[in-house]
């Protein structure tokens, strides 16, 4: 089960090739989450307007403002990208969502368990967050969360990962910017992946 890997590498890719996007989601600022608890829970739900999949896969609340990029750039569905990025490593890292969506046949078990054992693969990878939460729309789902070093940029940067998967459809929705700058993104990263819906995910034809 190789999600791991391949989500991973659609981050980096995704924060220093995707030029500029078409769209601005408009809005206002999500309040910060409840605070984190060990019983499988999500936060209030978040404010503003939500980013609905044109084939109605999930819709999840962006950070207001942030421009969106529907071209399927690297194998996403879509990324949110921060307009003015914040952090000593801007200008080759911008801060952004990214939402990937793919066919399996394991379960979210066996996904969270391959993910974790990839992401000890990655250059100087050290853990922040690995909890069972529960969608706002009742679906099970995994956060993981971690600080790495990109091997081909050599740039410190950290991530929160949100998986669930639904109807043999993993979604897995990622928010990293540079390490230095997780002051500026952590919370806003939180709440939007929580805001994530993924009820209506249905297997599509010809997959």
């Amino acid at each position: 089960m190789r999600i791991g890997t391949y989500v991973i590498a659609l981050v980096l890719a995704a924060g220093t090739a995707l030029a500029g996007c078409s769209v601005t989601v408009q809005g206002t600022a999500a309040p910060e989450p409840a605070a984190a608890s060990a019983a499988p829970a999500s936060g209030p739900a978040p404010s503003g307007d939500v980013f609905a999949d044109t084939q109605g896969r999930f819709g999840l609340a962006p950070p207001a403002g942030w421009a969106v990029d529907t071209s399927g750039t690297k194998g996403t569905a879509v990324v949110f990208m921060e307009p003015q990025p914040a952090g000593s490593a801007a200008e080759r890292f911008g801060a952004n969502i990214n939402v990937l969506v793919v066919q399996t046949p394991a379960d979210l078990s066996a996904t969270i368990a391959g993910a974790r054992q990839e992401l000890q693969g990655l250059s100087g990878y050290t853990s922040t967050a690995d909890e069972a939460v529960t969608l706002h729309d009742g679906t099970p789902a995994h956060i993981l969360g971690g600080t790495f070093v990109d091997s081909a940029s050599r740039l410190s940067l950290r991530n929160v990962q949100l998986f669930t998967v639904h109807g043999g459809t993993a979604i897995v929705a990622t928010g990293t910017s540079p390490a230095d700058a997780w002051g500026s993104y952590g919370t806003v990263f939180d709440t939007s992946l929580r805001s994530l819906t993924v009820a209506h995910v249905t297997r599509g034809p010809g997959s």
